[in-house]
């Protein structure tokens, strides 16, 4: 089951037995009730308020149902009795689309000062002449009439176009789709005691309705870009799409000349108000956590069922499509609105909680003003204060505004809480990770410097160390040459600046490495026998050798070299070093050439080149050492792989 929009309790009332506890809940339910009344009662007190004194109310006259719109005869006996409201449904007039109304207005003098002709309520248009004058129309009647069956009609004129004694009041009314027209009684009085009536008329069937419509239009936009960052939550969808299609249902309520054909329009406006039905259901399911798929399928599967017959009928006949949009169509919908009414109230019933007993109170309006209107579709009950339903929006927009931002408020609340907890979690951790990574560094610099310190005296050991140990059993042997002694020596010092050059070269730079040992090599060539020929292109970094490894690579070069001057006995050395890209780095190649006596001259001297080959496998490289009497070559071929 999804997780509920509400938070309420879900307890039973079987537990509450107290007296009070039943009290208590019946004044609840008498308050929901009462409020509900008490806005219907508001309603209608509005709707019904009218002109005060100085006014003359106009019910009783005379009808003539006609097709010409030229104002007929007063004197031809073609005019019937007639008394308003006259509603052309409940009088089955099927087949009237014009009547014109007659009405004497006697006076005792004429009028010095601004009068008006006040219809709280006509449809579907109307015009007025006075004494033979047009005075006003609500708009045009060809080729569409005027959509005025929600608006009143207000038309001035000036007193001097009334005389002392009768006046005759002509009033023509057009009913769209025919047979559906309505009169009701109608005011003849001073500008200034009529005004105000038909002021708060107009802002309560005109001004109310594209305020909310308005607000209802925005709030659903809002609401549905909600859903689209949290579509875990239904009720989002369901009220923006529910408020976006009243929005349009409300557009029949202002608009006079509709841009579409009027069985068009009048099939948006049925359609429009069963959708809007049809989204209440899955909205209160959201709201309440319930998930029943099945219902909501079939609901949707009526309204496109029922949107289809309904445009069929409105293609064929304009009065059956009509007949059948109210009788079928909406009272469908009420009995369907009965449904998420009765599980709000069930909610309630289970719950004190304050946001289910408003929004059951906001969704029992929205049933009552539903039932009310129906009754009036129907000609049940008068239908000349037009329909109330859509005044149960201003309180839907309130109520559901004020549950996102109680809910927001809520869930920022709840979230500044998770803010700050998790604040201090982080400082906590923060805290541990700095005192991890400190203990952790210093760790690892001991270990650097260990290695390092253990590096230099591996090298102080294998170099330098057995250069003096050479020297110590050479001078031991009381048969010490001084060259012999000297040059084991300069051996010895010379590792020893090899191993200090490594120490201040940065890891992967083979060219100063090779630079280094190019300067160490002067004093070992200073005589200019034998000559060397160094040929080193710019080489790029390698990130994976360190300081031990280019100690490595400069003693294998250096040794090469010392072999090729010392023992080979050659003229000419050439060293040389590329570097052949390829996919990933490639390597560096190498190369110290001699034109010497070869290695076979020393090798049995015991001068071998085991430390080359072990140095060039500790490196990683592999080594080719090409012999013979007319020279030596030593391949090194280091690989490397490009910086990331």
């Amino acid at each position: 089951m999804p997780t509920p929009f509400l938070r309420f309790d879900d307890a039973t009332q079987s537990r509450q037995h107290l007296p009070l506890d039943l009290l208590v809940e019946g004044l609840r339910w008498l308050l929901i009730v009462g409020v509900t009344l008490l806005v219907l009662a508001l309603l209608y007190g509005w709707l019904s308020e009218r002109p005060g004194h100085r006014t003359h109310q106009l019910r009783e006259g005379w009808l003539q149902q006609t097709v010409s719109p030229l104002p007929p005869e007063i004197t031809s006996g073609d005019w019937q009795a007639v008394e308003l409201p006259h509603d052309w449904r409940r009088q089955r007039l099927r087949d009237v689309g014009q009547i014109w109304y007659r009405f004497d207005l006697r006076l005792d003098e004429s009028p010095d000062e601004l009068w008006a002709i006040y219809l709280p309520s006509v449809s579907m248009n109307a015009e007025v002449h006075v004494n033979g004058e047009l005075i006003g129309a609500g708009g045009p009647f060809e080729p569409k009439v005027a959509r005025n069956w929600n608006r009143p009609l207000y038309f001035t004129l000036p007193g001097s176009m009334l005389r002392t004694g009768d006046n005759t009041i002509l009033v023509r009314v057009v009913g769209v789709p025919r047979g559906t027209g309505l009169f009701a009684p109608f005011y003849a009085g001073a500008d200034h005691a009529m005004r105000a009536s038909y002021s708060t008329r107009r802002f309560l069937k005109i001004t109310v309705p594209i305020a909310a419509s308005l607000g209802t239009a925005l709030l659903a936009l809002a609401t549905l870009l909600i859903h689209y960052s949290r579509p875990d939550l239904p009720v989002y969808r369901w009220y923006g799409a529910g408020t976006l299609i009243w929005s349009l249902h409300n557009l029949n309520l202002v608009v006079v000349n509709a841009p579409l054909p009027p069985p068009l329009w009048d099939w948006l406006w049925y359609v429009t108000l069963g959708w809007f039905v049809l989204m209440i259901p899955p909205y209160v399911h959201g709201l309440l956590g319930y998930e029943r798929p099945r219902v909501e399928r079939t609901l949707f599967a009526y309204g496109a069922a029922g949107s289809i017959a309904l445009a069929g009928l409105a293609a064929w006949d304009h009065y059956w499509f009509d007949w059948a949009g109210r009788h079928v169509w909406d009272s469908i919908a009420l009995a369907i609105g009965v449904y998420p009414t009765f599980m709000m109230a069930q909610a309630v019933w289970r719950s004190r909680d304050l946001e289910v007993q408003v929004l059951l109170t906001t969704g029992l309006l929205i049933f009552v003003l539903g039932f009310r209107d129906l009754l009036a579709i129907n000609d049940l009950i008068s239908r000349e204060d037009g329909y109330m339903i859509q005044y149960s929006a201003p309180m839907v927009i309130a109520v559901f505004g004020w549950l996102l931002l109680s809910r927001f408020l809520r869930s920022t609340g709840e979230v500044d809480a998770l803010n700050r907890d998790l604040q201090a979690r982080v400082e906590q951790r923060t805290t541990e990770l700095r005192e991890s990574f400190e203990r952790l560094s210093s760790l690892q610099k001991d270990q650097a410097i260990q290695a390092e310190r253990e590096r230099i005296l591996r090298d102080m050991h294998d170099g330098v160390g057995g250069s003096l140990v050479t020297a110590i059993a050479i001078a031991e042997s009381g048969e010490a040459k001084p060259d012999e002694l000297a040059e084991t020596l300069r051996d010895a010092l010379d590792e020893l600046r090899t191993t200090i050059d490594a120490m201040d070269i940065e890891q992967g730079d083979i060219d100063a490495a090779l630079a280094g040992l190019k300067v160490r090599l002067r004093p070992l060539l200073e005589n200019g026998s034998p000559k060397l020929h160094w040929d080193c292109e710019p080489l790029p970094p390698a990130p994976d050798i360190g300081p031990e490894g280019l100690t490595d690579l400069i003693r294998i070069v250096r040794e090469a070299v010392s072999n090729a001057c010392r023992h080979a006995c050659a003229a000419t050395i050439r060293v040389q070093a590329r570097h052949e890209p390829s996919a990933g780095g490639g390597r560096i190649r190498i190369e110290i050439d001699d034109d010497g006596s070869g290695i076979d001259s020393f090798e049995r001297a015991g001068h071998g080149l085991g430390n080359i080959r072990r140095r060039a496998e500790e490196l990683g490289a592999s080594l080719e050492i090409l012999s013979s009497r007319s020279g030596t070559r030593v391949v090194v071929l280091l690989p490397i792989r490009s910086p990331a």
